[in-house]
C-alpha cells in the first residue's frame, strides 16, 4: 500500500463543523466503522452486495490496504459537536480514480452515522472536496455514483452544482429491486 504523498503531513480539509482527515488505523479500528459496515440500513445505499453480508474487522482491513493510495485519498469525515469541543466520527469520503491527465476525479460519500443523516453534512463534506479537487489539485472534472433511490445523496450531489450525466436503468439491487444507478459529474467551469 502506497500512501499518497499529501497524507504523509498534517492534511484537514474543512468548513466551520465539519473536517475531513486523512482516513487511518484509529477510523479503521473504530467500533463504529466496524458497527457501520454491518447496519444493513447504511450498507444498502452502497450498491455493493458484498457489504450485504456480514463485515468481518479482517475485511475492512483487507479492502483498506488494497486501496491504490497513488489514485485515491481516503478521508474520515468528522462533525465538531455543538458543544465546540469534540469531533465525532460520522462517515467517510473517497476521492478516488484522480487521473492526472485527464484532470478529473471521482468521489465517494458514506455517512454512516445514521443520527447525521438529514443534517446537510454530506452537503458540507461534498461541496469542501469538491473545491479541494478543483482548487488544489487543479482537475477540471469530477464525477460520482449514487443509487437512484437515495434521495438524500441526490440532494446533496445537485445542491454542490453536479448534474445527473448519465442513467444506468435498473443497474443495481435494492431490497431485492433492480433500481436506476445515477452519475453525476460537475465541471470547474460550472463554479
Amino acid at each position: 500500500m502506497k500512501k499518497h504523498g499529501l497524507l504523509k503531513t498534517a492534511f484537514c480539509l474543512h468548513d466551520d463543523s465539519i473536517f475531513l482527515y486523512p482516513f487511518t488505523k484509529k477510523e479503521l479500528y473504530s467500533e463504529c466503522y466496524l458497527r457501520w459496515m454491518n447496519d444493513p440500513i447504511v450498507t444498502k445505499t452502497l450498491g455493493r452486495l458484498d457489504y450485504l453480508m456480514p463485515v468481518t474487522r479482517k475485511k475492512l482491513i483487507a479492502y483498506y490496504h488494497n486501496l491504490d493510495f497513488q489514485y485515491t485519498i481516503f478521508l474520515a469525515i468528522y462533525h465538531l459537536e455543538k458543544d465546540g469541543n469534540e469531533k465525532k466520527f460520522i462517515g467517510t469520503l473517497k476521492i478516488l480514480d484522480m487521473d492526472f491527465i485527464a484532470r478529473r476525479a471521482s468521489i465517494g460519500i458514506m455517512i454512516g452515522d445514521r443520527a447525521s443523516w438529514g443534517k446537510n453534512f454530506a452537503t458540507r463534506a461534498i461541496g469542501i472536496a469538491s473545491n479541494y479537487i478543483f482548487d488544489v489539485l487543479g482537475f477540471r472534472k469530477i464525477t460520482a455514483g449514487y443509487i437512484a433511490n437515495n434521495v438524500g445523496m441526490e440532494k446533496a450531489f445537485l445542491k454542490n452544482g453536479f448534474q445527473i450525466e448519465a442513467r444506468f436503468k435498473e443497474h443495481l439491487i435494492f431490497d431485492g429491486k433492480f433500481v436506476d444507478h445515477v452519475f453525476v459529474c460537475k465541471f470547474r467551469d460550472n463554479l
